[in-house]
């Protein structure tokens, strides 16, 4: 895998999460956008609002006998919180990958904070599935298949939370890109 070919008849998957943006001087940019309030994050939102609610009842309830017996649900607030914080970071998460010069650049940005991995082309032995650990939109970490860039013994994974379609394609782009 040392060259890159020029992008010819490359079509995104049907779906509104991927982007393809192609440059003059020969590179491209592939945009994974954020999840958003799809139907699978509207539904682990009503999940941690209604556990939310059902703590405040007890905490309401326990209140009653005393206020010393409502802050038996303090580690229950906690849970609910961190799991909204941490729903609302994985639903602003938002990937992109740039090949371009011989060069594969790959920018995740997770609650305002940006990571980059600075690949050479020349360097990658391949583009395939690999299996590994990474964070749902729960905020739970979760055993799974996605794309990644293999170079060096590491691999560096993209497109985490799409689809299984768009991973796919993710995976033959990739690879017809830098045969």
């Amino acid at each position: 895998m040392i060259n890159i070919k020029p992008q010819t008849g490359i079509t995104v998957p049907p779906g509104k999460r991927l982007k393809l943006i192609s440059e003059h001087n020969g590179g491209f940019v592939i945009l994974i956008s954020h999840e958003g309030l799809s139907g699978r994050a509207v539904f682990i939102l009503s999940v941690i609002i209604f556990w939310l609610l059902m703590i405040m009842a007890w905490a309401f309830m326990l209140a009653q006998y005393g206020v010393a017996w409502s802050l038996l649900s303090l580690p229950f607030w906690a849970l609910g919180i961190i799991t909204l914080l941490a729903f609302l970071k994985m639903i602003r998460l938002h990937q992109s990958v740039e090949i371009k010069g011989g060069k594969v650049l790959i920018q995740k940005t997770y609650s305002g904070v940006t990571s980059y991995a600075d690949l050479n082309v020349k360097e990658i032995t391949s583009v395939s599935m690999v299996e590994g650990t990474y964070k749902t939109l729960a905020g739970i970490s979760r055993k799974g298949v996605y794309p990644a860039f293999i170079t060096k013994g590491e691999a560096y994974g993209i497109g985490e939370l799409c689809s299984r379609e768009e991973k796919q394609w993710l995976v033959n782009t990739l690879k017809s890109v830098l045969e």
